[in-house]
């Protein structure tokens, strides 16, 4: 939600979840429907609590199984079946944009007070029905001294007090209970605060966005050119807390909150975006983890792989997923280290040992990804590699779009001149809409789409003509977007981005999908 939609909220697509119009209906299927929507319907259950989100689903079912129904019948369910007013939490439905929450917090240690004071903005005339879910965790012990509680922010301004023994950290927004940006009111985000409830939090998503804030703040900082030594050091401390931490348990959980921030959740965090920027200031802070834990991360991959290696059968449970996910990225950050020949080669050799070794796509895939966009002393791995992966998916259509996607995003300054060889692959087809989208929106993800040349601008404007004569829907809804937020870029490449938008916009032939996008992203 927070990368992909809260990305087309900010742009000329915004538009509420239930829309007013539209002229192309293929164009209502977008992530503010499906994602924002869903988070939508998962506040009921945050407001009501489950006992009471059931009673709800329940009635709604009752008077309206095969039945077509509206946002108004459910939100009606949800009420009646509870005995609440929810009429404000309908305005949901109508606003577009995502809702910022500004927060204050203060300790009154006197009086043994917390308190936090939220406001709102949205696009909303009227103030939202917003649930925040709250913690609070002592900050000498890590104790929690108040367990998640739901806070309605139904004013533009609320103050919540809460008596407490010592001064504690807040856990705020637990559960990503509201899909909304939470900053707080100074502008700037208490790193110190962030690094504790990385470590402490007993909620387990503030726990990985504690990381994730935390990371991202210094990425940002290596980015902008200021001093990021201090938060360097947090990144790092938090980063082999949790690598050594004896009481998770859960892989999966491990890995997710050892992965840094992707590329376009850092974009979201900026006023003018600057992929390439972005990308080397991220690749800067993963060498640095990788280099701080080189022999842990070492240690951790090379028995993650015994126990792989043991399994003679491949199986799907939790267990051996999580392990499979932390064992990768494990993987990615010793292979992030590539700056000299020696690690050039030793990184080559040990996601060839992956990719060969691999009894499932997920790790071959892992591997493969590494590989790709190897250079220097790593290119002859990379180069049998992408013949090997190709050669094994013998034709199977869906193997072959993994295959194009992974080519079409590598990491190499060459990259538009392989993508545009890649279009001329005998397997690549406009025809085919997931062969399309594998290469054509793969390379638009990538930080060499946004060179300052404009020639990745060029080559979309060029396969979008030929794209929208094939299928305007693909041309519409996966490719066009790309261009749709060139006013978040510098001058320079948001010049060039709007003259691709008013070449499709001339197409004497364009059709009405496509134009509808563009004319939304001209205004």
């Amino acid at each position: 939600v927070r990368g992909m939609q809260f990305k087309e909220d900010a742009g000329p697509m915004s538009h509420p979840i239930r829309p007013d119009a539209y002229i192309a209906m293929d164009n209502f299927y977008t992530a503010t429907v499906y994602r924002k929507g869903a988070e939508v319907i998962r506040m009921y259950d945050t407001i009501l609590g489950t006992g009471g989100f059931r009673k709800g689903m329940d009635l709604y079912f009752k008077r309206h199984d095969g039945s077509a129904v509206t946002c108004d019948d459910f939100l009606a369910a949800m009420a009646d079946a509870n005995d609440t007013d929810l009429s404000q939490f309908s305005r949901w439905y109508s606003t577009s944009g995502t809702p910022t929450v500004t927060y204050v917090t203060s300790f009154d240690e006197e009086k043994g007070l917390f308190v936090i004071g939220l406001s709102q903005t949205s696009r909303s005339d009227e103030p939202l029905f917003i649930p925040v879910a709250l913690g609070l965790l002592d900050k000498e012990t890590g104790e929690e001294v108040l367990p998640t509680t739901v806070l309605e922010l139904k004013e533009m301004n609320q103050t919540f007090t809460f008596p407490v023994k010592g001064d504690v950290v807040p856990s705020i927004l637990r559960n990503f209970s509201a899909p909304v940006k939470m900053v707080p009111a100074s502008g700037v985000v208490n790193e110190s605060d962030m690094a504790f409830l990385a470590s402490n939090d007993t909620d387990g998503f503030n726990r990985w966005d504690s990381a994730q804030q935390l990371y991202a703040a210094a990425i940002l900082k290596v980015m902008d050119g200021k001093e990021y030594a201090e938060t360097l050091d947090l990144v790092l401390s938090t980063f082999g807390a949790t690598l050594k931490d004896a009481s998770i348990s859960d892989d999966a959980i491990r890995a997710y909150a050892l992965i840094l921030p992707g590329e376009s959740t850092l974009a979201e965090a900026v006023t003018v975006v600057d992929p390439p920027a972005i990308r080397n200031a991220r690749k800067f802070v993963k060498k640095a983890i990788a280099k701080k834990f080189k022999t842990e991360l070492t240690a951790a991959y090379e028995k993650l792989t015994a126990c792989v290696e043991a399994d003679t059968v491949f199986k799907v449970d939790g267990e051996s997923t999580g392990r499979r996910r932390l064992r990768n990225v494990y993987l990615g950050y010793l292979c992030a280290l590539d700056e000299t020949a020696e690690e050039q080669i030793e990184a080559a050799k040990i996601a060839t040992a992956q990719f060969e070794a691999a009894s499932g796509m997920t790790d071959k895939l892992a591997a493969f990804n590494c590989l790709v966009s190897m250079s220097g002393e790593g290119s002859s791995a990379r180069d049998a590699a992408i013949q090997k992966f190709y050669d094994d998916a013998n034709g199977d259509p869906l193997v072959i779009d993994k295959w194009f996607a992974c080519l079409a995003s590598a990491d190499l300054p060459d990259l538009l001149d392989r993508v545009v060889k890649l279009t001329n692959h005998p397997d690549f087809t406009l025809k085919v809409p997931n062969r399309c989208r594998s290469v054509i929106l793969s390379f638009t993800a990538s930080a060499a789409f946004h060179d300052d040349n404009g020639k990745g601008y060029e080559f979309l404007g060029d396969m979008l003509e030929k794209i929208d004569k094939v299928n305007s829907r693909v041309s519409a809804r996966t490719t066009a977007s790309s261009f749709l937020s060139w006013k978040r870029y510098n001058e320079k490449r948001a010049s060039m981005m709007k003259a691709q938008l008013e070449r499709l916009k001339a197409m004497p032939t364009i059709s009405n999908d496509l134009l509808e996008i563009v004319m939304k992203g001209l205004k």
